[in-house]
């Protein structure tokens, strides 16, 4: 039942008049969401575009240092191995021409300069002589026959990161004889690319890094260890060399969202990679994590607020006031309240008129009605107590043929046909007195009944002792006409056979009661003496014993659609029947108000 009623409850929510214009308003401004989404969304491809291009031109100007120290050291070190074929006859001087080549002004950034052999042995080089054969990265480079660059994290010299440049050496045949090497200190490529601008207070600085075709870093603006973190997550360096620039966004290693920059400093050897963080741009609208996609939809959650607003102040809650009190007439309100459509749009006002016409025309044809009813119910209240009056008139007669008559025999059956006809107008009495004419309470009825029969047959000299038991039951007049009939009739009999034991009064008890929701048990016993039952039937008795009063009682009995049970010893008189259902619901309709 619980579950039954939410889902009633859910049903009328979905039914109601605003829940079905917000449905309405939502779809009519859901392509306006799509709108503001897709322009939105172009919005931000053309500015993550623009960022892109700046991003490229930034990395460009700010590479500029380290491409022009890269650049003099890969001169310096062509323009050794060029000089050095004719130096190595004399290794003094050889020695000598290098230590003067570091100590000129715009050389003394570089650690090392030397000539290495095919065999892998340093020579002409002011630091000494060394071993290099355990260095197959100079073993690859010599096969290569071109200049390269190497980076060194822990250089043997100056026990630092530096940036090896080789170029090859060759004799007059054009053979190669060895290579030419010169040392640069990465501290002094990072310091000259950005300056203090990368060791900012920020905790994500940006970030220049050089790299080759195999997509290893050469020199960056960072620590080696700092600059791994600023590589983008789904592309290898690898792949980014393939000599166009071009920039993109994506997401760094360290997990920030950046734009990242391409340029390639050497054709096919050398490139420059860029990081910027997008929050140093104008790719995002606003600087939050939350998707785009939000910012539409709360347009429309918006648009639909606004909607809704409009429509309760503009209609609905003009429709409420027409509905409380239309609901209120209905419920039985008379009171005809003024409805107050104030700012309402001109066709409710129109309804909220057609309404209290309405209401008044209904009140207007209720009182009509009232005063309708009113005169047919005072019309046939006469006619029953003409009716009365009639019947009373009729036993006037009956009493007056008694009293002429002659025999017991006569008198007897003069004397039932009058208690059966003021019975009758025992009934049109209390169909004058009741209030709304269409149904009889049976406890006033029954007692009525029991009143005037005694009276009629009181026996002086021998007095009863009465004893009544009335439910309040009420009985339409096609019941309560039988019903009174059948109780006069046997009253008659109870107190004809009626008698007690000597120095008792004789007893009769008369009782209605509810058998069940829609049936009655009427009850009538008297007393009878045991010598009475013992005796023989008096001539007089069975003078007045013609059958007729237990005719007329099985007649009655089948109009209510029951039969009567009578017992002796103490004679009992007992029937069943079910109760009207048009009374019945008059009974708990009135019980309820």
């Amino acid at each position: 039942m619980h579950i039954q009623g939410l889902v009633r409850r859910r049903l009328a929510i979905l039914s109601r008049l605003g829940f079905r214009l917000m449905v309405m308003f939502g779809i009519v401004l859901m392509p306006l969401a799509i709108l503001s989404y897709v322009q939105i969304r172009q919005y931000q491809r053309e500015a993550a575009a623009r960022t892109e291009a700046a991003v490229m031109g930034q990395t460009m100007q700010a590479a500029v240092p380290t491409v022009e120290r890269i650049m003099r050291g890969q001169g310096a070190v062509a323009g050794l191995a060029v000089a050095l074929p004719t130096m190595l006859k004399d290794p003094a001087d050889c020695r000598a021409v290098m230590q003067r080549f570091l100590e000129l002004e715009e050389n003394r950034i570089y650690t090392f300069a030397g000539f290495i052999d095919l065999n892998l042995q340093v020579s002409c080089s002011p630091q000494g002589d060394r071993d290099m054969s355990f260095r197959q990265d100079l073993r690859d480079a010599m096969k290569l026959d071109k200049p390269t660059m190497r980076l060194r994290t822990h250089g043997s010299i100056s026990n630092t990161s530096v940036l090896v440049f080789l170029h090859p050496v060759h004799d007059a045949d054009n053979k190669v004889i060895g290579l030419a090497a010169l040392s640069l200190p990465h501290q002094v490529v990072r310091y000259e690319s950005l300056g203090e601008r990368a060791f900012s207070a920020g905790s994500e600085p940006n970030a220049l890094m050089t790299f080759d075709a195999d997509g290893e870093i050469l020199t960056s603006s960072l620590s080696l260890d700092q600059a791994k973190t600023m590589l983008p997550v789904s592309v290898p360096l690898s792949d980014l060399a393939d000599g166009l620039p071009h920039s993109f966004s994506g997401s760094a290693m360290s997990g920030r969202q950046s734009v990242f920059a391409v340029v390639p400093i050497a054709e096919g050897s050398l490139f420059l990679l860029g990081n910027w963080p997008v929050t140093v741009t104008d790719a995002m609208i606003v600087e939050t994590s939350i998707p785009i996609v939000v910012f539409p939809a709360l347009m429309w959650l918006a648009s639909l607020l606004v909607a809704q607003l409009a429509a309760e102040h503009q209609v609905l809650r003009h429709i409420r006031t027409l509905r409380d009190s239309i609901v209120a007439f209905a419920d039985g309100n008379r009171r005809l309240p003024e409805l107050d459509l104030h700012g309402a749009p001109s066709e409710l006002r129109r309804v909220g008129i057609a309404v209290e016409r309405m209401m008044e025309s209904v009140v207007h044809d209720e009182a009509e009605l009232e005063d309708m009813v009113h005169q047919k119910e005072v019309l046939l209240r006469e006619v029953h107590h003409r009716v009365k009056n009639n019947l009373q008139l009729i036993a006037s007669i009956i009493n007056m043929q008694i009293r002429k008559a002659r025999s017991a025999e006569s008198k007897g059956l003069l004397r039932g046909l009058q208690d059966r006809v003021m019975s009758l107008a025992t009934i049109h009495r209390e169909l004058y007195q009741t209030s709304g004419l269409t149904d009889i309470r049976a406890d006033e009825l029954l007692q009525s009944i029991v009143t005037q029969i005694m009276k009629m047959a009181g026996r002086p000299g021998e007095p009863l002792k009465v004893t009544t038991n009335f439910a309040d039951i009420r009985l339409t007049p096609d019941q309560a006409v039988p019903l009174s009939l059948l109780v006069t009739e046997a009253l008659t009999n109870a107190l004809k056979y009626a008698s007690a034991p000597s120095g008792q009064r004789p007893e009769l008890r008369v009782a209605l009661r509810r058998d069940a929701d829609s049936r009655a048990e009427v009850e009538i016993v008297n007393s009878v003496a045991p010598e009475a039952l013992r005796a023989p039937p008096s001539p007089d008795s069975a003078a007045e014993s013609t059958g007729l009063g237990e005719a007329l009682l099985s007649a009655f009995a089948a109009q209510l659609g029951t039969r009567v049970e009578v017992e002796h010893g103490e004679t009992e008189f007992a029937l069943r029947f079910a109760f009207s259902p048009n009374a019945l619901a008059e009974a708990e309709e009135r019980a309820v108000v």
